[in-house]
């Protein structure tokens, strides 16, 4: 819609106040319905068309700005249950790099259950469990993952961690460096690790009930090269923990 029949629209809409009641109450009903298709609308948007190839954070902030109602849109996806767009941008390569915008405006304005940081850390669609978890993330419908996505979600990782939306007891609280044991994940790994080195020791694993991730077992050549190298910065003195004894 041109700018000048929308400014058009909205004149029209201020001298409603004029109105007789019954007209003014039939021009608000029918403008209140607008309103909320324009915010399902907008929230289409972030769940399905985010992309950071198109879009600057500022316009997409624009867009939460003038329909903040878009971050609590559900996208009822048989295969996930109700998500929101927050939890929607971990699946697409593109969308990931909003995350930290969607879970700051979430968290402003109440989205989400509480305590899940504006969606972020939902019990059954854990946004920050999906960005690290075991195989990597799923990209644009695919299965896979390439260093740029790395790079990426560990960007990501550090713009939640700056805005205290990602905290040193999320490491343990949600076994993030378990979940991260993967090929390809090697520098989410290493913001999570700098975030709370302790976990290196402490981390529960399926395969072995406590001691350093470093001795447990099912480790790839690549898994083991994070994690000592991880070690060998946080406890040097241990030798990255290789040959301590718990």
């Amino acid at each position: 819609m041109p700018a000048s029949s929308l400014e058009d629209i909205i004149a029209k809409l201020h001298l409603c106040k004029d109105a007789p009641h019954y007209m003014a109450d039939k021009i608000n009903a029918i403008a209140d319905k607008a309103l909320e298709e324009m915010t399902k609308e907008a929230g289409d948007f972030l769940h399905y068309d985010l992309d950071d190839e198109k879009h600057t954070v500022e316009e997409v902030k624009a867009i939460i700005d003038i329909f903040p109602g878009s971050l609590s849109v559900i996208n009822l996806d048989p295969g996930f249950g109700d998500i929101l767009p927050v939890y929607q941008a971990v699946y697409r390569s593109r969308a990931v790099s909003f995350i930290p915008l969607l879970a700051k405006e979430g968290s402003r304005l109440g989205v989400g259950s509480e305590g899940s940081r504006g969606g972020l850390l939902e019990d059954e669609n854990n946004v920050v469990l999906n960005l690290t978890e075991l195989d990597g993330i799923h990209l644009d419908g695919l299965y896979d993952t390439h260093d740029d996505d790395d790079e990426k979600c560990k960007q990501v990782l550090e713009k939640l961690r700056d805005l205290d939306l990602l905290k040193k007891e999320d490491i343990q609280n949600f076994d993030l460096l378990w979940h991260f044991l993967a090929d390809r994940c090697a520098q989410r790994f290493e913001v999570l690790a700098a975030l709370d080195p302790d976990s290196l020791i402490s981390a529960c694993c399926p395969y072995n009930e406590q001691g350093p991730l470093v001795h447990q077992k099912y480790l790839t050549e690549n898994t083991f090269e994070m994690i000592l190298k991880a070690g060998m910065e946080h406890f040097p003195e241990n030798l990255g923990c290789l040959f301590r004894k718990f």
